[in-house]
């Protein structure tokens, strides 16, 4: 089975691109951030460490992602989130290869701080599904998900504050990532400063290019 890799910084797209390409090319979507935030309803200290932008105990993501990976075999994968620091890619690799997955591309989404900073000023979230949207980019009726029609609400960690712990923790912890997969020569770059179409269309070019059809 394939798989690909998103890196970006928080707020940079790794959302909207990740559901571009599971809906176009057929992926199954591992974002351990929804996984968390779904774990964090129930845990108090998940809940606390999220909302002041630090990072949870590896133990716990390792056994979200397995069970998650269990749960979707011989899928092709998108994996937004994870590995987010070199320390975890070692147990990352073990589980990929036990069940027989492929990393075949990591994207690195580039994108200016301050636009970042406009675009987290915009991001809504739905309680209900996950769903990630941008008050300023996408067509939003009353303030409604388009999936559930439940009301929108700003996550604790999109709060400028916590952004820019979340931010320094991603100069800090996940920039190593990026030395490490080009290393590997699967690493990828695509800009997302303009549009959104043009940074869909970059990563089409990519697909086209890196996969030879195989996500088809």
């Amino acid at each position: 089975m394939h798989s690909l890799l998103l890196i970006s910084a928080p707020g940079a797209g790794k959302g909207m691109i990740s559901k571009y390409l599971k809906q176009k090319y057929n992926f199954v979507l591992i974002s351990i951030g929804n996984l968390l935030r779904e774990k964090s309803s129930k845990d108090k200290a998940i809940s606390e460490i999220l909302k002041n932008g630090g990072f949870v105990d590896n133990d716990i993501v390792y056994d979200l992602f397995e069970d998650i990976i269990k749960k979707n075999q011989n899928s092709n994968f998108i994996f937004d989130g994870f590995p987010r620091k070199l320390d975890q890619i070692d147990n990352f690799e073990k589980i990929m290869n036990k069940y027989g997955i492929i990393l075949d591309m990591v994207i690195y989404i580039d994108t200016n701080e301050e636009i970042v900073k406009e675009r987290i000023k915009g991001r809504l979230l739905c309680p209900n599904c996950n769903e990630v949207y941008n008050k300023y980019l996408d067509k939003i009726e009353n303030n409604k998900c388009k999936s559930c029609n439940v009301d929108l609400v700003k996550r604790d960690d999109d709060k400028m504050s916590t952004y820019k712990l979340r931010y320094k923790a991603f100069i800090d912890e996940t920039l190593p990532l990026i030395d490490y997969y080009k290393k590997k020569n699967i690493l990828y770059k695509v800009s997302n400063n303009e549009s959104i179409e043009k940074t869909y269309n970059q990563v089409d070019m990519l697909m086209k290019k890196g996969s030879n059809n195989d996500y088809n």
